[in-house]
């Protein structure tokens, strides 16, 4: 493997975890905000608007290296080529060679992830999943290094485009905000929408409700604080 191939591989690996954190991240802040908004209550007596899908997150794209232009696809690999390599991984990630190849379960179960993987790309002709997995098992694709060098920089691009993206999202921000933060967000998405009328208190309880924490008043929780620490001072 060229040294050019080896650090794009790397940065590639590296672009494609960021990019699985932060979309777990988004998809984390969307399902506590559409949870946070669930259970904001309505104003019966509020004149009510039409019904907006503003406030409501936007989906990311499930498979981003699908969009990244048609650049990275130029002198594709031949269907020949493409059945070598897939040979190749099947070589080292079938389930019935790494039954009785002495390995650990967590590394058995990683080659079977890839078996999967692999034989779905094959039969979509995805060179991009192919060599993916090949780099991911150290093995010497036998195709034009400097092509797939430059294909996988274009994935990181796409990657780096994505995670910013993310991270200018509310829903990203909404899972670093604080509590004051979170009631701000919901409290914006209600008098934006019109249809929604709640109480600073109603809303702490939505924002407190989706993110796991009690959904008790502050002065609820304030006074279980009290009666604890009473308590401890009388078992000591």
């Amino acid at each position: 493997m060229s040294s050019d191939l080896h650090r794009a591989s790397l940065f590639f690996r590296y672009s494609r975890e960021e990019y699985s954190h932060h979309k777990d991240v988004f998809e984390r802040g969307k399902i506590e905000m559409l949870s946070a908004l669930k259970h904001v209550r309505v104003d019966p007596n509020s004149p009510q608007k039409a019904a907006s899908n503003e406030h409501e997150p936007k989906a990311r794209n499930e498979d981003p290296v699908t969009d990244i232009g048609e650049e990275s696809k130029d002198a594709a690999a031949s269907d020949a080529d493409l059945r070598k390599l897939y040979r190749q991984i099947v070589h080292e990630t079938h389930p019935d060679k790494i039954a009785i190849s002495g390995l650990g379960q967590k590394e058995i179960d990683r080659r079977m992830g890839f078996y999967k993987l692999a034989t779905e790309a094959a039969n979509k002709q995805n060179e991009d999943i192919l060599v993916e997995v090949a780099l991911d098992l150290e093995i010497d694709t036998g195709l034009d290094e400097a092509r797939i060098a430059n294909s996988l920089r274009n994935r990181s691009q796409f990657f780096t485009k994505e995670i910013n993206q993310i991270k200018d999202s509310v829903e990203w921000f909404w899972v670093h905000a604080t509590e004051e933060a979170k009631t701000k967000i919901i409290k914006e998405i209600c008098n934006r929408n019109g249809w929604l009328y709640v109480t600073d208190e109603d809303i702490i309880k939505c924002v407190r409700f989706a993110t796991g924490v009690h959904p008790g008043s502050r002065e609820d929780i304030q006074r279980r604080a009290r009666d604890s620490n009473q308590k401890r001072k009388k078992l000591s």
